[in-house]
């Protein structure tokens, strides 16, 4: 089995209802990963560890370690005597669909499965109501487990970002909502095998904000940008008479838009940076920008002038030159150094000479 499910649970919202997703982004490498990701990838060993025993947190104070002990703490107020606790536990629907659960509760009294699903990130709150992911692992843990059921609940614990129902979420669905749901899912998975046959993907590929906004093939995939190019020639001014359904449909579509602009620029610039040359564009430096070579001298030489009073941090060269009299900002000169946090793709008509992507830098990103 590969490491990485071809139908994975947490893309379900983009193969579910866009099947020609799938077989459109076969060859397209996967972006590499962010600073969240790793962050979120450490939450989930460290929750692991602490729940399993093999881990203590100590690092009481920083909002990521207090939302794993959230997590945790959770997790066991659902673990009664009796009860089976399953953590980090892959489950498989099918050779194509299965992935690994954060933690499974089974309790035999109430004959209940629990799925609780660890969602790190604080930028997007995740609706447990609107999301396959969880009922997905319910199924293939049913499954997999083999425990007699008359009820899923599938929870979503989100401690850093706010969320109206609060960081704990759940929804309860019985086993005939359940078996009812793997029908539907079947016929999902149907269509994705008859999308991987097909000469023709048109017909599979269905463009919306939910199935788009995480799918590698959105930036060359033709209906996205067919609806793209069609949305663009629509023109409103008061000059011109307009339909006002017209417009509030235009307005519902521009994140999808956003997002396949946001798509295209991301996949040049990864492409570019494999070594790929783009006609009439290249990869420049980005603007170096000045940071301190050593913080505390910084303090030696500026005091309490270099903090920040309420964060009580330093502050960046740029802050500190504006409160600095003209005479005294040489001093930034030694203890600043100018860097660049990286490449960017630009047109080439930027005056910016063009950096080479070196050979292994290339096959890293390959």
């Amino acid at each position: 089995m590969s490491e990485h499910a071809k139908l994975s649970p947490s893309g379900a919202d983009r193969w579910k209802h866009c099947p020609g997703s799938v077989p459109l982004s076969r060859d397209i490498p996967d972006p590499p990963s962010s600073s969240f990701a790793d962050e979120g990838t450490m939450m989930h060993a460290v929750a692991a560890g602490v729940l399993s025993g093999d881990t203590e947190i100590t690092r009481i104070g920083d909002e990521v370690f207090e939302a794993i002990v959230f997590y945790v703490n959770y997790v066991r107020s659902r673990v009664e005597i009796g009860c089976v606790l399953h953590i980090e536990t892959r489950v498989k629907l099918n050779d194509d669909v299965w992935g690994t659960t954060d933690a499974a509760v089974w309790n035999p009294h109430t004959e209940t499965l629990e799925i609780i699903d660890l969602k790190g990130g604080k930028g997007v709150a995740v609706d447990v109501n609107n999301t396959l992911q969880l009922p997905i692992y319910g199924v293939a843990a049913l499954k997999t487990f083999g425990y007699q059921a008359k009820q899923v609940i599938c929870t979503i614990v989100q401690p850093r970002c706010p969320h109206p129902d609060g960081p704990v979420r759940s929804i309860t669905l019985d086993v005939s909502d359940l078996l009812e749901f793997n029908a539907d899912l079947e016929d999902a998975i149907a269509l994705v095998r008859e999308a991987e046959r097909a000469n023709d993907l048109e017909p599979y590929l269905h463009p919306s904000e939910k199935a788009c906004r995480w799918c590698k093939a959105a930036a060359i995939c033709p209906a996205l940008k067919a609806k793209a190019t069609a949305m663009a020639k629509k023109v409103f001014t008061p000059q011109l008479p307009y339909n006002l359904i017209s417009l509030a449909e235009t307005l519902e579509q521009l994140p999808l838009i956003e997002a396949w602009i946001k798509n295209v620029r991301e996949f040049a610039y990864q492409e570019a940076e494999r070594g790929i040359d783009i006609p009439n564009h290249k990869l420049v430096e980005k603007i170096a920008r000045r940071k301190w070579r050593d913080e505390g001298l910084v303090e030696d030489v500026f005091g309490g002038h270099a903090l920040d009073l309420y964060e009580k941090k330093l502050i960046s060269p740029a802050a500190l030159e504006k409160l600095l009299p003209k005479e005294e900002r040489g001093k930034l000169d030694e203890l600043t150094v100018k860097e660049s946090s990286g490449h960017a793709l630009v047109h080439e008509s930027d005056k910016r000479p063009a950096v080479k992507v070196d050979a292994a830098t290339a096959f890293a990103n390959l």
